[in-house]
């Protein structure tokens, strides 16, 4: 036990003792079970998340995520965790940090920040300061995402920092929901991400975080062109990935389904540099290289791998195929062998 704290024993990284490159896989699992509860509250609880974490005791604890850190100091943690109580308590304010921290979960909680009590409702988020104290209590198993702000980098976005404080932000706010979606892409990517493209999720999650909580009017202008597309542009996208296999999939389809007009949707992609057509038959292409690649489906026909993914014409599926890989299907079946 001492041992791995003793790692953790410097506060001036977000987690001094994680494996670089810094993105974090946490579990309870990775603790001896008898000290489980110790270690944990002191690794990830409070030199890690700064927090103090009590687990409520007739519940037997668990948590497991994953943090990373982005540029510009933002740093973001995905987790599913079992009941129990969290608090910033004024001890932990020694570390001096006044970041801006959003925080949203499946699960009702009480929470108490500024001298006030918040009760929110499950799938609400709300914005913390962690310059001041503050308390949430779990009475169920929930998931949770976090991230962590620079006051520098998100308060000048936003119309009335102060006032977007403790402020709770429905379930059912449109923007919130783009957000969300916009954050569980960047869980899956941003491990991979260069850092130019990095950068840029960093200022389309700042963009999202304040037209939710409240943006100036310079900062809505600009999140509506950049931020705000992006994540409609890519929760567009993996609509359209999920859909692959209908082959009467159509502009139309996809933009009534997000509550655009075809129009709208279309510039979306122009503005990304290519269309929806090419996008979905890139897309379509692909998949169907990667299943001609795989001896899980060496047992189906072309034809079959081609309409699996949405070609309902073969002839047309073969001149597109051979056109982006230089090769017939059936070239690359075999050269796989």
């Amino acid at each position: 036990m001492a041992s791995i704290i003793d790692r953790a024993s410097a506060p001036e990284a977000p987690f001094p003792w994680a494996p670089k490159p810094p993105d974090f896989r946490f579990s309870t699992d990775d603790f001896p079970e008898a000290d489980r509860v110790a270690i944990f509250r002191e690794v990830v609880g409070r030199q890690m998340l700064r927090q103090e974490i009590e687990p409520l005791a007739d519940h037997p604890f668990q948590v497991h995520g994953t943090a990373r850190p982005l540029p510009g100091g933002l740093f973001a943690v995905w987790s599913t965790c079992t009941p129990h109580n969290l608090q910033r308590t004024r001890r932990l304010l020694s570390d001096g940090d006044d970041s801006l921290l959003f925080q949203w979960t499946t699960t009702a909680r009480l929470a108490e920040h500024l001298g006030r009590e918040m009760i929110l409702e499950p799938g609400d988020a709300v914005l913390f300061s962690c310059a001041e104290p503050r308390s949430a209590a779990m009475r169920s198993s929930f998931k949770t995402i976090t991230i962590k702000a620079p006051r520098n980098m998100l308060g000048p976005l936003l119309l009335a920092p102060d006032s977007c404080i403790g402020r709770p932000v429905p379930a059912s706010s449109d923007a919130l929901r783009l957000l969300l979606r916009y954050l569980e892409v960047l869980r899956e990517e941003s491990a991979t991400m260069s850092r130019a493209v990095q950068d840029l999720a960093v200022a389309h999650v700042c963009d999202l975080l304040a037209v939710a909580f409240g943006a100036t009017r310079d900062a809505a202008d600009s999140a509506g062109r950049r931020g705000v597309r992006a994540a409609r542009l890519l929760t567009i996208k993996r609509d359209i990935e999920a859909s692959l296999a209908d082959t009467e999939l159509s502009v139309a389809d996809v933009a009534a389904r997000h509550c655009m007009t075809p129009r709208s949707l279309q510039m979306l992609f122009e503005e990304s540099g290519t269309t929806f057509t090419q996008f979905l038959r890139e897309q379509r292409l692909a998949r169907a290289h990667r299943m001609l690649r795989s001896r899980r489906f060496d047992a189906e026909r072309i034809i079959d791998i081609a309409l699996a993914v949405g070609f309902a014409d073969i002839s047309y599926f073969n001149r597109a195929f051979r056109a982006r890989y230089g090769a017939t299907p059936s070239d690359v079946r075999v050269s796989n062998v």
